[in-house]
């Protein structure tokens, strides 16, 4: 779903996140379910330490035995 929000100041449009689809998938003995897109936070800050919007990379998998499983898809993507 989409709702509205004020964005510093303005009216945006923001989508839902697809995180409960995503860990339903995985779930449904879907492999894997991967996502590259923008990702827009509503956090006012004067740093550079602080994003307000990036892409974002984001991965839901079937753990077999230990988490290190996640870690190595996440360095196999960086590797290319």
């Amino acid at each position: 779903g989409v709702f509205t929000t004020d964005y510093f100041g303005e009216t945006a449009c923001l989508a839902q996140s697809p995180q409960l689809y995503k860990q339903l998938a995985v779930a449904g003995d879907l492999g894997g379910v991967y996502e590259v897109g923008p990702v827009f936070r509503a956090e006012n800050s004067n740093t550079r330490r602080h994003l307000c919007e990036f892409t974002g990379l984001d991965f839901e998998v079937p753990i077999v035995s230990h988490y290190s499983e996640a870690i190595s898809i996440g360095h196999g993507v960086f590797k290319a």
